[in-house]
This record gives C-alpha cells, sequence and structure tokens, in this order.
C-alpha cells in the first residue's frame, strides 16, 4: 500500500513541507498552518497543481510556446517582460504564493508610463491563463487584478499641406521614404515596415493572410505611381529582406521612428507622428479627394467603414466641408 503524503519538519530551514508527485511543497513555518494548508490541498486536490511548478518554470513553458505560435516580434516582447517580472519576484516563486501586491510592485517599478506597465501586467495574466488553459494550473491567482490605466491617444492627428511640408524638409534621410510611403498610401507604419520585395507584385504590395493585420485574409496596399517609384528603387538595391532601413542599413524599428520623429516635433512646434501621415492620407482622400468612406476604409485596410467614421470625426468638425456637403446634396 502506498505510503500518504503528510507534513513534515526541515531543520535546516525551520520550516514545514509534504510531498506530493515526487515534489516537494513548502507549507510553512507556523506548525498550525503548515498543517491546515496541508489538510486543504488533501482536500481539493486540484489546487495541488498551482504548488507542483514555479513561475519561472511556467514562464519557460510560456515562452517556448510563444516561440513556436506567435510572431518574433510578439515573442521577444513576451520574453523582455517576463524575464523582468522573474527577476523581481524571483525564480522560486510558486503560482499559489503569488499577489497582486506583487505584480504592482513589479510594474510601477518599470519607469515606464501607464500604457507600458497595463502591457505588462496584460503579458503577465496571458501567461497564466495559458497555464489554466494547458492545465498547468488550478486557477490564475491575479485574474481579476485591475490593469494601470491606459492613456487615450489622439487618433486624429494629421497634417495640413503646408505643415507636411515642414515636417518633409526637417526629416533626416532614409526616413523621409518612409512617411512619404505612408502619406501616399494610408497603410499602417507597421505594414510598411515590414514590406520586402517579394511582397510586390506591379502596383500592388500584397501581404498573405499569415502575414496581414488579423491573420484572416491577405492585406493589399494600392500603389500611386509615386509610391510605386519608391519602392522600386528600394527593391533594386535590396531585393531580399525589408526594404525601408535606416543610414546604418538596419530595419526600422517602433521606438526608432519614435525617437527620430520626437527631435523633429522640437524643430517644427507641433507633435510628429508616423500615424499622422496614414491620417493625414485619409483626411486629404474624405475631403479634397471626395472619395467615399467606404473605399477609404478599404485602401486603408479596415474591414468597414465604421473606423474611419471614428477616428476621423474632425472633418465634421469643419464648417466648410460641411457647406460643400451641403451643396452636393441638392445637386450643385
Amino acid at each position: 500500500m502506498p505510503r500518504q503524503p503528510k507534513p513534515f519538519y526541515r531543520k535546516q530551514t525551520k520550516s514545514w513541507y509534504c510531498s506530493i508527485a515526487g515534489r516537494q511543497i513548502p507549507l510553512g513555518k507556523n506548525r498550525d498552518a503548515a498543517h491546515a494548508k496541508f489538510h486543504e490541498l488533501m482536500a481539493d486536490r486540484e489546487q495541488v497543481k498551482d504548488e507542483l511548478t514555479t513561475l519561472y518554470e511556467l514562464s519557460q513553458a510560456y515562452l517556448d510556446w510563444c516561440e513556436a505560435n506567435r510572431k518574433p516580434a510578439t515573442y521577444q516582447l513576451h520574453k523582455r517582460y517576463l524575464k523582468s517580472f522573474i527577476d523581481s519576484v524571483g525564480r522560486r516563486m510558486r503560482p499559489s504564493q503569488l499577489r497582486v501586491h506583487h505584480v504592482s510592485k513589479w510594474h510601477e517599478g518599470l519607469a515606464v508610463g501607464t500604457t507600458t506597465q497595463n502591457d505588462a501586467v496584460g503579458i503577465v495574466q496571458r501567461m497564466l491563463n495559458w497555464a489554466v488553459e494547458q492545465e498547468y494550473l488550478y486557477r490564475n491567482p491575479i485574474k481579476r487584478m485591475k490593469k494601470p490605466k491606459r492613456k487615450r491617444k489622439r487618433r486624429d492627428v494629421f497634417y495640413t499641406p503646408e505643415q507636411w511640408k515642414l515636417i518633409r524638409e526637417n526629416v533626416p534621410g532614409p526616413l523621409g521614404d518612409l512617411l512619404d510611403f505612408l502619406y501616399l498610401t494610408g497603410c499602417r507604419p507597421l505594414e510598411a515596415r515590414t514590406i520586402e520585395a517579394r511582397h510586390l507584385h506591379d502596383d500592388l504590395v500584397i501581404f498573405p493572410a499569415d502575414e496581414s493585420k488579423g491573420e484572416h485574409e491577405p492585406r493589399v496596399i494600392y500603389l500611386v505611381p509615386e509610391a510605386k517609384a519608391i519602392l522600386a528603387r528600394l527593391a533594386k538595391d535590396r531585393p531580399t529582406g525589408i526594404l525601408f532601413r535606416n543610414t546604418r542599413g538596419r530595419p526600422w524599428t517602433k521606438n526608432a521612428i519614435i525617437l527620430q520623429l520626437t527631435r523633429v516635433s522640437k524643430t517644427v512646434g507641433f507633435r510628429v507622428i508616423a500615424y499622422g501621415a496614414r491620417h493625414s492620407f485619409a483626411t486629404e482622400a474624405l475631403t479634397k479627394g471626395g472619395v467615399d468612406p467606404i473605399s477609404v476604409a478599404h485602401l486603408m485596410g479596415h474591414k468597414d467603414p465604421t473606423m474611419v467614421s471614428r477616428v476621423y470625426s474632425h472633418i465634421a468638425r469643419n464648417p466648410e466641408f460641411l457647406r460643400q456637403q451641403a451643396l452636393k446634396a441638392i445637386g450643385k
């Protein structure tokens, strides 16, 4: 008959333990509390799962899964924050020991804004939810934790032709090509940053479904002659790999673009962001170009025009534009 587990005391650590499935589970230093925890575990064997692994071991298993099932950028982002998290709580902490205050202390010490803290906490919660789905854990100990509030960013940043001219006069080197491409096509900055020669098909850029946002269907970017010329010039020198690169020949990263445009913002006296070029494309198309919202939505990669209606609501606050629309409504 197999030997039944029971609490035992270790003089070296002055703590109580029990052994289940070949793993020693710490029960604490207080005898009565240790025995109470032991009986609680025996009464609900599902909770034993939370004691048989460490957060570090879970993070390694989760990252292995991420590397095999998610994009490289996603894997690297999760790896960076989970390493920071484990460094904060320690490699020996078990899921059953994790409390909200442990996570709060970690994300508040990251020296980043609340939006980035929100993302960081979300990655830890995602790892724990995955562990529950894979039956490594019985429950997520911080499932109900409130994440730091994300700062709402203005989604309607756009530039007048005069502002755009000033921006281009102050944008250094090859970043100008990238901004021009965004301004001419209305594509997402991430899409522009990942274009390769293999995506070019005459006057189209086509991302296969597994490389497009949402990974449900191919993303098609329509090229006007100026945009096509930019890509043709870059593809001539770079038949393989990313087309848009910095002066060192490295693909542009999100942070590198932000850093450069922050400097430009100080020079021109207003906020300059890559998404501003995309929004300017849409604003010009909807106002001066007379393009209908449905067509604009498809050109920008949206499935329906509701996003266009929300993001470009500033157009409805343009009296002159609305006067012109009123005249069009009666055929004048």
